[in-house]
């Protein structure tokens, strides 16, 4: 492969593994919901069993207060049976998603869309790791009324999922570990901002920030926020850092009319 091209090759790389790691997001929801969804199974068939227990016993005594426990048992039926219906809800969206995963490799977009949806789904998906689920605090302050886009929206999914995942390496550790996202629209187009409560950066990785190859993490290529400054700007759009210690912002401008192609 002639060096020039290793660029190309390393972002049509990357689109594929966006692909693979947003099927693992997937499956990952899919296994929570089908868990939820047996326990609630399960402790349905206990009630019912009881309530026919307790019919059973009716029907030997008579008439008696007996009617009432029946009426109690039939009435949590009815909400976890409504509990289940709301996760098989859940489970209909979800692989919505995953009917429309291979469109992006073959179109530009994949179909209308909005920054906010990728953001809370790259959120979602984000709740893979463990420590991200469990031990950071999540804020989301996400504009309302934002244009629909159609283009580029594989790119804006991997471009979210690297400010998260730096913003989550960010705060590794940390008791009190927290990152936000906040979407808002500035002019013809629209922001997105990712920050984190870490260390800061030191001044050689911000001098180094978005050069390939370049990392203070050990074990790390140092490609993800070049990656990132690729694809920004092959939407046409713009990246910044700000950073001092106990915090550290990624901002991205997009222009709406460029999303749309």
């Amino acid at each position: 492969m002639q060096a020039e091209n290793w660029e190309e090759a390393y972002l049509a790389q990357s689109q594929d593994a966006a692909v693979g790691r947003m099927f693992r997001g997937i499956i990952h929801n899919l296994g929570g919901i089908i868990q939820v969804f047996s326990l609630h199974t399960d402790l349905s068939g206990m009630m019912l069993d009881k309530a026919l227990a307790v019919l059973e016993q009716m029907r030997q005594a008579g008439p008696s207060p007996e009617v009432d426990v029946l009426h109690d048992l039939l009435v949590r039926r009815s909400e976890s049976l409504s509990q289940m219906q709301d996760k098989v809800r859940q489970s209909q969206q979800i692989l919505q998603r995953t009917l429309i995963l291979p469109e992006f490799r073959q179109l530009p977009g994949g179909g209308p869309y909005t920054v906010n949806s990728v953001i809370e789904t790259e959120m979602e998906f984000m709740a893979a790791d463990s420590t991200f689920k469990h031990k950071v605090r999540k804020v989301m302050t996400l504009a309302e009324a934002l244009p629909s886009l159609t283009g580029f929206q594989l790119e804006l999914h991997q471009i979210m999922h690297v400010l998260l995942a730096n913003g989550l390496e960010a705060v590794q550790g940390m008791e009190n570990a927290e990152i936000t996202v906040e979407s808002a629209r500035e002019g013809e187009g629209i922001g997105v901002r990712v920050r984190d409560n870490g260390p800061g950066l030191s001044s050689e990785a911000a001098a180094h920030l978005y050069e390939p190859f370049h990392s203070s993490k050990a074990g790390h290529l140092g490609l993800g926020l070049y990656l990132a400054k690729k694809l920004i700007t092959r939407c046409g759009g713009e990246i910044s850092c700000e950073s001092s210690p106990g915090r550290t912002s990624f901002s991205f401008f997009v222009s709406s009319e460029a999303m749309r192609a």
